[in-house]
């Protein structure tokens, strides 16, 4: 998905979370890019794209927030583009709280609503239709 299709703001927060595939293997993470539908992981190796997971992010009472969720794309050594599925309006409030918090943590304002659409900036580039191709193919 290009730039100038995504659906939601993402935001440049490192926020700690735990992954956990179908075997129920746990993985400690960081997620940048985080918005209200999905997040860049940090690079694991044992994650390809289509697996299926269970991302848990803590909320600022400390409990997890479960989130199911999809490997859309992988860059090598990069980082794990991960996407929400089956969020509900009230995983996502939760969500967008958390988001909220750690802004006011680390002393960010917070201009916009993670429920509103980026704005569109021209044309894509020729990274962005590769990742468009890569995140459209849901197989």
């Amino acid at each position: 998905m290009s730039i100038s299709q995504r659906r939601h703001i993402r935001f440049s927060l490192d926020l700690p979370a735990v992954l956990i595939n179908k075997s129920g293997r746990r993985q400690e993470t960081t997620l940048h890019q985080v918005s209200i539908g999905g997040c860049l992981a940090a690079w694991d190796e044992h994650f390809y794209t289509g697996d299926e997971l269970r991302l848990e992010v803590e909320l600022p009472n400390k409990n997890r927030l479960p989130l199911r969720s999809k490997v859309i794309y992988r860059f090598n050594k990069t980082g794990v583009g991960i996407r929400f599925t089956d969020i509900s309006q009230f995983e996502q409030r939760l969500l967008s709280g958390v988001i909220a918090h750690q802004m006011e943590t680390l002393g960010m304002p917070m201009a916009v609503s993670p429920f509103d659409q980026p704005e569109t900036f021209g044309a894509p580039s020729e990274r962005e239709e590769q990742l468009d191709d890569v995140m459209s193919s849901e197989s």
